[in-house]
C-alpha cells in the first residue's frame, strides 16, 4: 500500500521541481485529486523554468522528454502563470 500526500502537503514542497515530480508520480497512483495534481505540476514547472532552471533538468527529473514539458505546463490553464 502507497502513501497518498495530502494536496497542501504538495503544494509546500518548496522546490518547484522537487513538487512537479512528486505530483507527476502521484498522477500514476490511485489519487484523489488526479486534475489538481496536473495543474500542479503544470505551474511548478512553469515557475522552475520562470526562476531560469534548465528545461533539460526540470525534464530529467521528471523522467520525461523535454518537449513534454511543454503539454504538461499547458495543463496548469491559461492565465495561471
Amino acid at each position: 500500500m502507497s502513501v497518498v500526500l495530502l494536496f497542501d502537503e504538495i503544494l509546500a514542497i518548496s522546490d518547484p521541481v522537487e513538487r512537479a515530480a512528486v505530483a507527476h508520480d502521484l498522477l500514476w497512483e490511485d489519487h484523489p485529486q488526479r486534475v489538481r495534481l496536473r495543474v500542479v505540476r503544470g505551474l511548478a514547472i512553469r515557475e522552475a523554468i520562470g526562476l531560469g532552471l534548465a528545461v533539460e533538468e526540470i525534464a530529467d527529473r521528471l523522467h520525461v522528454r523535454v518537449p513534454d514539458l511543454t503539454w504538461m505546463s499547458d495543463q496548469a490553464g491559461p492565465g495561471r502563470k
